[in-house]
């Protein structure tokens, strides 16, 4: 399983399924929020400008090279698009 450290508290962490992937909000060892998606729906948001991904309680929004996490409505971290894009290319 493959992780981005968001900050102090949050980590963001890649678990390969069949068809897919996993992504997992987690704070120390404590899974908050997690969503089930698609490589191809993955890399088609990391093509776009400006675009967000999933509704409910962990949200995506992609503004140009920057991508926002959110979670419960709440924004909780930055991360590059870079950094989302090469986790996945070496799932």
């Amino acid at each position: 399983m493959r992780q981005i450290i968001l900050n102090e508290k949050l980590t963001l962490s890649f678990e390969t399924l069949d068809k897919g992937v996993r992504l997992i909000i987690s704070e120390a060892d404590m899974e908050l929020v997690c969503r089930k998606e698609t490589y191809k729906n993955l890399q088609n948001f990391l093509k776009a400008d400006e675009i967000n991904i999933f509704k409910g309680r962990l949200q995506l929004h992609k503004r140009n090279e920057i991508i926002e996490v959110v979670i419960k409505n709440k924004p909780s971290a930055i991360i590059s698009t870079n950094d989302f894009k090469n986790v996945l290319d070496n799932l």
